[in-house]
């Protein structure tokens, strides 16, 4: 690290990272630690053409960084629609070299894939299948995760205004190590020295992806660093249910008043939400298969999947 890139080391929020590493646990099969399975309308969302198109591209040692775009500063959610904005407008040769990649760890690139390559789409698929997972998955609980990461983040300001730099980035985490002029950080196996130069270097704090550090190098304006945002463990024994809303108070509160058959406007009336909110969050629980619904008369009336 030269004193051009570490004057130039910020923190910020990566909503989309949050979004792309949710979707690749589901791609690869696996549990959060602390969150568990994905959930059912994880995978129903696997059924979007766009989505799918992502899921596509994530394999167990390789995702795009063009997924992943550097986090501007700002506000989460004008964040996230600015780094898919950047993902809309890649440049065709780069998603041509990195979608080129996977198949050196997966063995093969999916035909969905290429023909997006090739018919200059898969740029725009991509920031719409991560917009729609975002939408359906991680929308309705996002301030939870962005509690979190915030809290965090003002930790490590603190930290970074009484200490300095050299003890923020020794505080991230244990397998990255400031030498005085270097970090060293360890992903496994594989080695690589990468100089910053006058790159800045954007580090930024997860909750999905706990508690794992994720790394990106290549990126011709900056480096960014994704390591764990600390808190979490404490805050599970302190409250079980704060880590069980990452889905959204407003699916789990129709969720469980759903015991018996109930309207739209009943529910709307109920739970003090506007009609299209409530039917918005009853499509999205149909389509994970946690509802069911049938018609009477006018109305349509919806009850927990008993199965």
């Amino acid at each position: 690290m030269t004193a051009g890139g570490m004057a130039r080391t910020r923190l910020a929020l990566s909503p989309v990272a949050e979004v792309t590493v949710w979707l690749w646990l589901l791609v690869l099969g696996r549990r959060h630690p602390l969150f568990g399975d994905v959930g059912p309308v994880a995978r129903s969302v696997l059924c979007h053409r766009d989505v799918a198109l992502v899921a596509s591209t994530l394999s167990r040692g390789y995702a795009p960084d063009l997924l992943t775009p550097a986090p501007t500063l700002g506000r989460a959610l004008s964040v996230l629609d600015d780094q898919l904005d950047k993902i809309s407008g890649a440049a065709q040769e780069a998603i041509a070299e990195q979608v080129g990649h996977i198949a050196c760890y997966s063995g093969q690139v999916a035909t969905t894939v290429r023909d997006a390559v090739d018919a200059g789409t898969f740029g725009r698929r991509a920031a719409n299948g991560l917009r729609v997972f975002w939408r359906h998955v991680l929308a309705d609980g996002w301030g939870s995760l962005q509690d979190s990461m915030e809290a965090d983040l003002a930790g490590r300001t603190r930290t970074m205004a009484d200490h300095g730099l050299s003890a923020l980035l020794g505080s991230l985490h244990p397998d990255i190590r400031w030498t005085g002029e270097s970090l060293r950080i360890a992903l496994g196996g594989h080695e690589e020295n990468v100089t910053l130069g006058t790159r800045e270097l954007v580090l930024s704090p997860s909750v999905l992806n706990w508690p794992n550090v994720a790394l990106q190098v290549c990126g011709k304006d900056s480096a960014v660093i994704n390591y764990p945002a600390t808190g979490l463990v404490a805050n599970r024994r302190r409250d079980p249910g704060v880590l069980a809303r990452l889905y959204g108070d407003t699916r789990a509160g129709l969720l469980a008043d759903l015991d018996r058959a109930c309207s739209t406007a009943e529910l709307s009336v109920r739970h003090d939400i506007a009609p299209s909110t409530v039917s918005y969050h009853l499509r999205v629980l149909h389509q994970a298969g946690l509802v069911i619904r049938r018609r009477e008369g006018h109305y349509v009336l919806y009850q927990r999947n008993p199965s």
